[in-house]
């Protein structure tokens, strides 16, 4: 009700004319929209998660200020979590989703040609476009999203299934299947299960709100560097196919082969 009385006031445009945009895939209204999805982030995981901790104790959340040897393992996982988000890109791009029930994989397919139009409406070449960019499509997300997925939701399937794998895994299917991203719905389930591994071995949200910030802050970049001609469609393909893709596999090895992870109220140091 808030967004639809602001964009009522500041653009004089009613719910049906936007309505009738997002149908008609025009996207002529683009700043209505841009205020849609910022009062959306916050009234549909930020402000109802932050209510939901506040009255709920048992649900509080974990978190400290993270020392150095927590960020520079969150470089060298942010890393992890950059090649093997696009190596599951284009496995995904090889298997299909030909499995899937007709009716879902074209309500997925048709949510994600919405929503990739509508993000690319959003990026413009100004630098006011570009800070409030962050703000709607790297911060609210990595905030809201992990109080709502980490610190609410993983915490009620882990004590449902009485396992933290069991409860990682079912939190994470649901965070792909809710970002109705059909060609990114793998890359996205893995970068959920990491998130919920490390919020569940650390017990500090603010590593993983770290972690989900830099990943949509980077898409964002790309994005931006697309729309600005800074860098073409095929050399960003290259960098994600031939460099970080390499550089996620080594980077995974080697810290399975050191044990580079947090450990239940104890850090493994890196050698």
């Amino acid at each position: 009700m808030i967004a639809v009385g602001f964009i009522d006031v500041i653009w004089d445009i009613n719910t049906a004319q936007i309505s009738t945009d997002i149908e008609t895939k025009e996207f002529k209204f683009i700043y209505a929209h841009k205020a849609w999805a910022f009062f959306s982030q916050l009234g549909i995981f930020l402000v109802p998660s932050v209510i939901f901790l506040l009255l709920i104790k048992k649900f509080s959340v974990n978190y400290k200020k993270p020392s150095k040897k927590d960020l520079g393992k969150c470089l060298m996982y942010f890393i992890v979590l950059l090649g093997f988000a696009q190596l599951l890109l284009l496995i995904s791009s090889y298997i299909g989703y030909d499995f899937l029930p007709f009716e879902i994989k074209n309500f997925l397919k048709e949510q994600q040609e919405l929503n990739s139009k509508l993000q690319e409406g959003f990026i413009s070449q100004g630098l006011i476009s570009f800070s409030f960019n962050i703000l709607l499509l790297s911060i609210l997300p990595a905030i809201g999203e992990e109080l709502f997925f980490r610190g609410i939701l993983q915490k009620i399937c882990i004590g449902i299934f009485k396992n933290n794998i069991a409860g990682i895994l079912v939190t994470s299917l649901v965070f792909g299947i809710l970002h109705f991203q059909i060609e990114n719905l793998l890359s996205i389930i893995f970068a959920s299960i990491l998130l919920g591994l490390i919020y569940d071995y650390s017990k500090n949200i603010l590593l993983t709100i770290i972690l989900h910030f830099g990943f949509n802050l980077f898409s964002l970049i790309s994005m931006q560097a697309l729309k600005n001609e800074f860098i073409s469609e095929n050399e960003l393909e290259y960098f994600f196919n031939y460099i970080m893709i390499p550089l996620g596999i080594g980077m995974l090895t080697y810290l399975v082969i050191k044990k580079i992870f947090w450990k239940k109220d104890l850090l493994l140091f890196v050698d």
